[in-house]
């Protein structure tokens, strides 16, 4: 099958959250979803270019998008994961976690079950206006901010990421991440989120 032409790579990442509007918007669009797409077994060159892999995985995504299913892994969308500022701020890139950070959300599902995404990405305006760390990695898009349900503790014990946030009230996990500086077999534990 032929590689996809940018038309058609807009078409389908407007469609599966990215706002493409331009052509530089474009070319980032293609390099985060070649550095978030989380199907098989080896992830894509973030290159920026529609070669054979990325057509492909374009295409696939866009094909479990049209059936209702998941586009970005095997329980998670790439809207799933969208910066929550709505487009409000110019800059925002909107989608752009990475394929570890999605590998680590799978992760944690297998232990904790079914959850809602309280906040992944946010682009650095919304990070900002939120009160986020300056070093956060949802501006990275390595974290994730999961429901305060469990404790660090437990969470530790399953091996899933490298950071674990948790909620100066609740004392439960709200936040985990893949940052540096830390493993997932010893990660570092902080009191409320980054």
């Amino acid at each position: 099958m032929a590689n996809l032409t940018r038309a058609q790579a807009q078409t389908i990442l407007t469609r599966l959250g990215w706002r493409v509007n331009t052509s530089a918007r474009l070319t980032q669009g293609i390099k985060d979803f070649q550095a978030g797409y989380n199907f098989g077994a080896v992830g894509l060159s973030v290159d920026g270019s529609l070669g054979p892999k990325t057509s492909a995985a374009m295409r696939y995504s866009e094909a479990r998008r049209a059936a209702g299913r998941t586009t970005a892994s095997a329980n998670y969308s790439f809207k799933t994961v969208i910066c929550r500022c709505g487009g409000r701020y110019a800059s925002c890139r909107r989608i752009f976690q990475k394929r570890l950070a999605f590998q680590m959300m799978e992760n944690y599902r297998k232990h904790a079950g079914g959850y809602t995404v309280v906040s992944a990405c946010r682009c650095p305006s919304r990070n900002k206006a939120i009160g986020g760390s300056a070093t956060s990695r949802h501006v990275s898009g390595l974290a994730c901010d999961v429901p305060a349900s469990y404790s660090t503790t437990r969470v530790k014990s399953w091996k899933v990421a490298t950071h674990i946030g948790y909620g100066s009230v609740s004392r439960k996990v709200k936040h985990i991440d893949m940052g540096g500086g830390a493993t997932r077999t010893n990660p570092l534990i902080y009191k409320d989120g980054r």
